[in-house]
């Protein structure tokens, strides 16, 4: 049973069986190759913190998102570092499994996170950081709704290469009035 789907997808808790896949993720220099992550093999005191987060946090929401028609798990995406005061979160997606790349599964997860966000949590905002130089990702986030409004210079390094952060976000108003970010 899944905590929220569409038509394809299904997001679910992350459950400890995730993990290796999840493992597989991490460790797989194609997915990481923008990320703050892959910097050295994942050991199980990552995992079981990356565990832990997933399930007992009380400013963390994170889901397990799966294709629908055979149970494939793709990665985890979520809400963080929710400030319940201020109501926004931080979104963080984590997709892995490369041969479902660029199929648009990340747009209809990010999409149905958002949701839940400003439907459920009554969030009023939504932010996140990307890699500048993930073009992939910026236009998922761009189709979802995000805004950019501002960066942090060389804040991501990987493979001795420091990138700039493009942030990101989305507000409950530009949610609810339809606003799409022109490309």
């Amino acid at each position: 049973m899944y905590f929220r789907e569409t038509k394809n997808l299904g997001l679910r808790t992350f459950e400890k069986d995730d993990l290796l896949k999840y493992k597989d993720f991490l460790n797989d220099h194609r997915v990481t190759k923008y990320l703050e992550m892959g910097d050295r093999p994942v050991t199980e005191k990552t995992l079981e913190d990356v565990y832990r987060e997933a399930n007992f946090s009380n400013n963390d929401v994170v889901f397990s998102a799966e294709l629908k028609q055979n149970r494939v798990f793709l990665g985890t995406t979520g809400l963080y570092l929710i400030n319940w005061i201020a109501r926004r979160a931080q979104f963080r997606i984590f997709l892995g499994d490369t041969k479902f790349f660029g199929k648009g599964y990340g747009t209809e997860i990010t999409k149905l996170v958002v949701e839940y966000g400003f439907n459920r949590l009554n969030l009023e905002s939504i932010y996140l950081g990307v890699n500048d130089k993930n073009e992939a990702a910026i236009k998922v986030y761009k189709n979802a709704g995000f805004v950019p409004d501002g960066r942090y210079r060389k804040f991501i390094y990987n493979d001795g290469i420091f990138y700039d952060s493009l942030n990101m976000t989305i507000t409950k108003e530009d949610f609810k009035t339809g606003h799409i970010y022109d490309n």
